[in-house]
């Protein structure tokens, strides 16, 4: 009888422990780490601030990353109630690697280019905290022909990077606040968009002239399309990748780019 008293409270107890797990939420067990708490202590009030500035909900929105390698700069954009996505901040990339054009091999040492997704949070990495991205996606699958096409691809701290993006350590607690705020409040997929630089009609033209570029031309064009959606709705596209590896957009008509 003492034996299966014992055994019911201890199952008890592993059911209590079970819920109240469950009950904290991905915000809280992400604080549970030294560094990400350090950060919210640092930074949190600044994003609040800034969402109230942007009326913004303090528990924050579906948010969005967006990259332009030339250019050295990460935006962050948070959608409003009404839909639209609104500039929340603007970072300078520290650092990264390579030339302008898609990553397509393990050990390029290139950045990729492309619509990505955030597939993990480091709050104990190498480089103080970290962002993963989901290279290689369906369309790096099928435009590429080389059987290790690398991986472990990452928004981080520090100011040096290959094959990533270096956001300094000061910077990425804002970013990765911002995404914990958003998964936390159930975004799945928090989209990241990188491209090789702001594909304006002016700098598809420039670029397109450069020899060593002219392989990329295809990838680049496509790619502006989602690109001038954004920028004329302030609405992202349903991305989709198509079998031969371009980029389709749902529910977004064709646009030119005319600027």
């Amino acid at each position: 009888m003492r034996f299966l008293r014992a055994t019911l409270l201890i199952g008890l107890f592993a059911i209590a422990s079970a819920f109240t797990g469950d009950k904290s939420s991905f915000e809280e067990k992400q604080k549970g780490f030294d560094r990400v708490k350090m950060a919210y202590d640092r930074k949190e009030e600044y994003i609040l601030m800034k969402c109230r500035n942007l009326e913004i909900s303090e528990t924050f929105g579906n948010m969005f990353i967006r990259v332009f390698k030339k250019e050295e700069v990460l935006e962050v954009w948070v959608q409003k109630p009404d839909g639209r996505y609104v500039l929340f901040n603007e970072y300078k990339v520290y650092a990264h690697s390579g030339r302008l054009g898609p990553k397509r091999q393990q050990g390029d040492a290139q950045v990729p280019e492309g619509f990505y997704h955030i597939n993990d949070f480091k709050p104990e990495s190498n480089y103080h905290l970290a962002l993963g991205i989901n290279y290689p996606n369906e369309s790096d699958k099928k435009l590429s022909r080389a059987q290790d096409k690398g991986g472990d691809i990452y928004i981080h701290g520090g100011e040096s990077s290959i094959g990533c993006l270096a956001m300094s350590d000061y910077y990425i607690e804002n970013i990765y606040i911002c995404a914990v705020k958003a998964r936390n409040q159930g975004q799945e997929k928090i989209p990241v968009h990188i491209y090789p630089f702001k594909p304006t009609a002016i700098n598809m033209e420039y670029y397109s002239n450069f020899k060593d570029y002219q392989q990329f031309k295809k990838l680049w064009r496509n790619m502006a399309e989602g690109y001038m959606y954004f920028e004329r709705t302030r609405h992202l596209p349903d991305v989709m990748v198509a079998e031969d590896g371009s980029y389709k957009y749902l529910g977004a008509p064709m646009v030119e780019n005319k600027e």
